[in-house]
Parts: structure tokens; C-alpha cells; sequence
């Protein structure tokens, strides 16, 4: 199965509002596809996410590690799925080490505005603030503040909130999220 007809396979199975079948039809999917072939990391991460938000954390952890020690293309990087897990375990050595073979990845541009905002997002909710703020700030380092329709919004805003949270004063980027919302609010 090619990249584009497994997207839309995912998107099928993604409407499908009982997650209990979906993650069976994710599972049926991981049937037609092998290991090492386009696309079967990918459903693995899929699944993954529904086992986790159905309570099954062991589950979860062995399929987003599947992914990973798979290799396959995926859009988001198992490590996230991995990070989420290990925040919510409290592991806090697997949590530092997460982090930094995430932070070697980034380095190396290898991470894309999706781990970003899912790692930092991670973070706030298990109370790490200041790695929160870190990872959320990474994909508007290289962004003037001036330049307020280049911006990643939910970085912005996940920012923002962890600054007002952490009693920071405004910055640049307080600013252009202000001013990214004034926006919208005038719209």
C-alpha cells in the first residue's frame, strides 16, 4: 500500500467514532502490511494513540516502541508517544533520556511542528514547565517576532501559557501572540 492510499485508510478508520473498532481496524490494517514495509510504522503509531487513550499504557508503550524500532516513516516521531508515557509513569530517567535523544534529532532537523507542540504539550501537562516553554519556543526560533503569519499557533499559544503560568513578563512573542489574537478577534 502506497503512502497516500494509507493516509486515506487512516483517515477512514480515524472517523470511526467507537474506539474499540478502531483499534481492531488499525490492527486488521497491521494484517495487510509486514513489518519494514511503507506504512506499518505509521498504523502502529495510530494505534498506539488509541491504546493509550483507552488505558492500555503497556500496550501503547510496546506499539509506539514497535514503531520506532521499526523505522518506517512515520509523520510523528514514536519518541513522543514514548515521552508521553514515561511523563505520566513518572520515569523521570526515561523522561532525560527521551529528551535528549529528541533534542539530538531536533538539532539534526529531524522533527517536525508535530512533535514539537506534542512533546511540549507533554511536558506542561506533567508540570515541567521550563522544558515545556523550551520545546514550545524551538520552532519560532528562527521566526522574526514582527513576522505573525509565519507563526505555529499552537506553539504561540502553548507558550504563552506556560509563560503566564511560570510568572515571566511579556516578551516579543507574548506580543505577536496578542497580536496574532487581536487578529482573529477583528476577523
Amino acid at each position: 500500500m502506497d503512502w497516500e492510499a494509507l493516509g486515506d485508510e487512516l483517515d477512514t478508520i480515524g472517523d470511526i467514532t467507537n474506539r474499540a473498532q478502531r483499534i481492531a481496524d488499525y490492527r486488521r490494517l497491521l494484517d495487510q502490511v509486514s513489518a519494514g514495509e511503507e506504512g506499518w510504522a505509521e498504523v502502529q503509531m495510530y494505534l498506539a494513540d488509541d491504546l493509550l487513550a483507552e488505558g492500555l499504557v503497556d500496550d501503547a508503550r510496546a506499539t509506539y516502541q514497535a514503531a520506532l524500532d521499526d523505522g518506517g516513516r512515520t509523520v510523528l516521531d514514536p519518541r513522543a508517544g514514548l515521552l508521553d508515557i514515561a511523563l505520566a509513569a513518572e520515569d523521570g530517567a526515561g523522561v532525560d533520556e527521551l529528551l535528549t535523544r529528541l533534542m539530538v534529532s531536533s538539532r539534526a532537523d529531524e522533527l517536525v511542528l508535530g512533535d514539537y507542540e506534542w512533546i511540549a504539550e507533554s511536558l506542561e501537562e506533567a508540570g515541567r514547565l521550563r522544558e515545556a516553554l523550551r520545546w514550545f519556543t524551538i520552532p519560532l526560533r528562527d521566526i522574526q517576532p514582527g513576522d505573525v503569519h509565519l507563526m505555529p499557533v499552537l506553539c504561540l499559544n502553548g507558550r504563552w501559557r506556560v509563560r503566564r503560568e511560570l510568572g515571566l513578563p511579556l516578551d516579543a512573542y507574548d506580543d505577536a501572540h496578542e497580536v496574532l489574537h487581536s487578529l482573529d478577534d477583528g476577523a
